[in-house]
């Protein structure tokens, strides 16, 4: 397949940016209906066997599925969106897999196990590390991947820092420096779909090629080396203890020997280089900006060893040993009103990410399901705090009580959301707190809509002369996301209400927005950016990514947030053994963190929401999933939770 190669570079992590508007809602409840039964597997959570609602056009053995923005790249390291990593995800798979709730099995490792953890922290590599020279902008003179710098090293403000290469690491790991120790024995006789088959070095190898790639801050920052024990089996080394090892350190795909030795982004049919995988589809064909078709993988190494090879699996004998759907259509069509029309006109099967508006129309035809998940993302402004009058958190209080949270929930969302009164979701509550209604209580006031308190506030900012008013401010989203738009517009509106601003609004077609906010210059600029973001079910993928040190010019400390204590409290909340044994502890820690954030101020969560996918009543069995890159592999086929999808036409 020879394609234009059209790759986007922008740093990114596992927390994905969301574009499409029921992506970009966010997290949660919202008094929503379920998918029309109990989410089980094909026949318990669909549409009943109601014969569909086709006309004949449609394959009889094909899902056509329509996605709301391109598929900037089908190399997972190399990856900007939600939509290429979904599209990423029926072929390529790791070592692991989770369940609707976060909870963690193996999948291409047979088994795995903690064999051994020592509860040190970063001090501990001193020995190993190397002194190199840092320039002023704080780059660290090595093309080599850092692991570990040294605490007490600050490469802006130094002439040289310690660093811990890949190299220094295993010297480490070899003396018995490390934090923890995972050991994942891997299944005999996997097979990618070329024919080529998986061993330790293929996982030793995948691990590697995330080295100084866009997720390489986000993988490096609990990975320190990985070895391989022999053919099937390696061992994955943190650095120090971490919460959240059990789902971060193996969270990487594996190549093929070709692939992992690939240069940065070269894996894409553009670049005329397919993926391949171990999954349960390959790509068959692609058109940019058009759409990407997948045949079943006839080499498929769960259903040539059975679901029952899966030692974890307790589930029913007749469910599938993959899925039962042969082909996948996915037809890129960015506009939603177009997207919703195609479902409308029996051209697609399914989608998400539709105005939410349209979510009622659909809910109350027979034709259709609604499929409602309590989400992991969520939407929020930032406040350009590099520069003045927004380094004063008073006054970036006082624009928080303008910000109408139930407003939008209710008018722009039609209730399918939540407000965000605090910062962290209900699918992240229960290590992300010691007591959620006890936070609410005393976090909530603090982000209620109020314009007589923000009044106050900026009153008084302005008799002590602290900031001069009126203040110009622009507001800025992307223009494809109508929800979005009206969110932004809204938040402007109730500003301007109040006399002491004078906003603008401006939009970004998609791609050119996220080049915008993420360019490392972009905090000092003076604008308010809006924009959605997918979490994770660690607690800490709500507030590490927006306001880390590490995250400045990454995904997605937008605006520059850079404080000393915050980050070792977002630290101290997931590293440390007192935190990986106690879920009290860690809860408790995490609150310390949500009030920091309340006092100071540096964003805006407005909501968390709800992933709604709509399908027709061809399509039965189908769940959603809380993240938007895994929706359609889940729905697909996921022993854990005994789901699959089939179609009845």
């Amino acid at each position: 397949m020879s394609q234009d190669n059209k790759q986007s570079r922008q740093v990114l992590n596992r927390r994905r940016l969301l574009q499409g508007a029921g992506a970009a809602g966010v997290v949660t409840l919202a008094g929503c209906a379920g998918n029309g039964g109990n989410g089980g597997n094909g026949g318990n959570g669909g549409n009943g066997g109601n014969g569909g609602n086709g006309d004949g056009d449609a394959p009889e053995d094909t899902l056509r599925i329509g996605v709301g923005a391109n598929i900037d790249s089908y190399d997972p390291p190399y990856s900007s969106d939600t939509t290429s990593t979904m599209a990423q995800g029926f072929i390529f798979e790791g070592l692991t897999t989770t369940d609707a709730e976060g909870n963690v099995y193996p999948w291409l490792a047979r088994s795995y196990e903690l064999v051994e953890t020592n509860d040190i922290d970063r001090v501990a590599y001193e020995d190993y590390m190397e002194t190199l020279d840092a320039d002023d902008e704080g780059v660290v003179d090595t093309d080599e991947q850092i692991i570990v710098r040294h605490p007490d090293d600050d490469p802006i403000a130094d002439d040289e820092v310690r660093v811990l290469l890949p190299s220094d690491a295993a010297d480490a790991v070899a003396d018995g420096v490390f934090g923890m120790q995972y050991r994942y024995e891997l299944h005999e006789g996997v097979e990618f779909s070329n024919g080529e088959e998986l061993t330790a070095e293929h996982v030793v190898n995948s691990l590697r090629r995330y080295e100084n790639s866009q997720l390489s801050a986000q993988t490096f920052d609990s990975v320190l080396h990985i070895e391989e024990v022999d053919e099937y089996t390696v061992d994955i080394f943190g650095q120090i203890v971490d919460a959240e090892a059990e789902g971060q350190l193996p969270g990487f795909v594996v190549f093929t020997e070709e692939q992992a030795q690939a240069a940065g982004g070269e894996i894409d049919p553009r670049a005329e280089y397919d993926p391949v995988g171990t999954g349960p589809y390959v790509l068959s064909d692609f058109s940019d900006e058009q759409f990407a078709e997948y045949e079943k993988n006839d080499n498929y190494w769960l259903e040539s060893m059975g679901v029952d090879s899966l030692e974890w699996f307790d589930g029913s004998s007749d469910f599938p040993d993959g899925p039962v759907i042969e082909r996948l259509e996915l037809e890129i069509i960015p506009d939603n009103a177009t997207r919703s029309a195609a479902l409308q006109n029996y051209e697609i099967d399914v989608t998400t990410g539709l105005n939410a508006a349209t979510y009622d129309d659909f809910d109350a035809s027979a034709d259709y399901e609604l499929h409602i998940v309590d989400a992991g993302s969520y939407t929020y402004i930032q406040y350009p705090l590099r520069v003045e009058p927004w380094d004063n958190s008073d006054l970036r209080t006082a624009v928080n009580h303008l910000v109408p949270r139930q407003a939008i929930v209710d008018n722009i969302l039609s209730g399918y959301g939540a407000p965000a009164w605090t910062d962290i979701p209900t699918l992240a509550q229960g290590s992300g707190t010691a007591d959620y209604d006890a936070l609410e209580e005393e976090i909530r006031p603090t982000n209620e809509y109020d314009v007589e308190r923000a009044t106050e506030i900026l009153e008084d900012l302005e008799a002590s002369g602290e900031v001069e008013f009126p203040i110009e401010i622009q507001l800025e989203t992307n223009a494809d996301n109508s929800d979005r738009v009206s969110l932004v517009e809204l938040i402007g509106e109730s500003m301007e209400q109040t006399g002491f601003f004078e906003v603008e609004v401006e939009t970004f077609e998609w791609n050119t927005y996220i080049g915008r906010v993420l360019d490392t210059e972009y905090g000092d600029r003076g604008h308010i950016p809006c924009i959605g973001l997918s979490g994770t079910f660690n607690p800490g993928s709500f507030c590490n990514a927006l306001h880390h040190s590490e995250n400045v010019g990454q995904c997605c400390n937008l605006v520059g947030v850079d404080n000393s204590e915050l980050d070792d409290m977002i630290d101290a909340a997931r590293y440390g053994a007192d935190v990986a044994e106690s879920t009290q502890a860690r809860g408790e820690a995490y609150d310390e963190v949500w009030r920091l954030l309340a006092e100071e101020r540096y964003s805006s969560i407005t909501h968390f929401g709800v992933n709604v996918a709509v399908t027709n009543t061809d399509v039965d069995g189908f769940s959603s999933f809380p993240f938007d890159e895994t929706i359609y592999s889940y729905a697909l086929h996921a022993p854990a939770d005994e789901q699959y999808a089939e179609l009845n036409r």
